[in-house]
């Protein structure tokens, strides 16, 4: 019943199948009528899994542990004898399938670690980390650049005052506004409290355009008492990437307290318009 031709082919069907599914498939096909139906199980915690099965039959046949894959047990129908390289073939189909199986989960386990571990868990932008190596790697393509370092006054009064729910709505809410108003030129990180970065490659506006681009557009809209200090570097501006941060830093922390002291900030308007 088992032709030397019909048995190579089969094998070669069988070392191919890329699902349990397909295995049985081919099994039952491929048998030139030897086998009308298969049942395929897996044994867990002593118990027995019927994890598929091909054919006409779907619970006959005593089912058989497959050489070098224990766990799994194939029935077939009728019961005749089943060639032993069929049955290893199997098995080491079996275990190919689940290493392959356990290495994407591993992947896809991975990919959410790392997206975790870039990602501030708050607002959905990258993170610190993020735009650590971001900035590493744009500093390898020997580009201009600019870092915008942004701090939010009055945002721990307003945090202390109406509480964190408030709070961390004001900074998920901002952290949309900066990434609807750079759009694709830009990528905007939250750094931690209510320190943000905006990194930006190959802007078309001068250093004294985009100044004045960045002090209104970079600005919280939206909520009264609450403004953003920007401090803004280039790279050709500095030596060192550790030098550029540095004057973005203190840039920042200059408007900081240049808002703090002034009259007109103290009695900016309301609500901005969003524009």
């Amino acid at each position: 019943m088992w032709s030397v031709a019909d048995h190579e082919t089969l094998l070669l069907a069988l070392a191919v199948a890329d699902s349990q599914q397909t295995l049985l498939d081919q099994l039952v096909k491929g048998s030139a009528r030897a086998l009308t139906g298969v049942t395929l199980w897996r044994q867990e915690e002593g118990t027995l899994a019927l994890q598929g099965w091909s054919g006409t039959a779907q619970d006959e046949g005593t089912p058989v542990p497959l050489p070098g894959a224990p766990k799994y047990l194939l029935g077939w129908t009728p019961d005749a004898p089943l060639p032993a390289s069929v049955q290893a073939m199997l098995g080491l189909r079996l275990l190919y399938l689940d290493a392959l199986h356990e290495k994407l989960h591993l992947n896809d386990q991975l990919s959410i670690l790392h997206h975790a571990a870039l990602t501030d868990p708050l607002t959905g932008l990258d993170n610190r980390r993020a735009f650590d190596r971001h900035l590493e790697a744009v500093e390898d393509t020997h580009e201009d650049y600019v870092v915008v370092f942004i701090d939010l006054n009055g945002f721990k009064a307003l945090n202390d005052k109406f509480g964190h729910a408030l709070g961390d709505s004001l900074l998920r809410g901002y952290g949309v506004w900066l990434s609807r108003v750079t759009h694709e030129r830009a990528q905007v990180y939250r750094l931690g409290g209510d320190e943000f970065v905006v990194l930006l490659r190959h802007t078309p506006m001068s250093p004294e355009a985009f100044m004045v681009w960045a002090m209104d557009r970079l600005q919280v809209p939206f909520v009264d008492g609450v403004s953003a200090a920007i401090g803004i570097a280039w790279r050709h501006e500095c030596d060192s990437v550790r030098a550029l941060l540095s004057l973005a830093d203190e840039r920042m922390y200059a408007a900081k307290k240049a808002e703090l002291t002034s009259p007109e900030i103290m009695h900016r308007r309301r609500f901005r318009d969003l524009r």
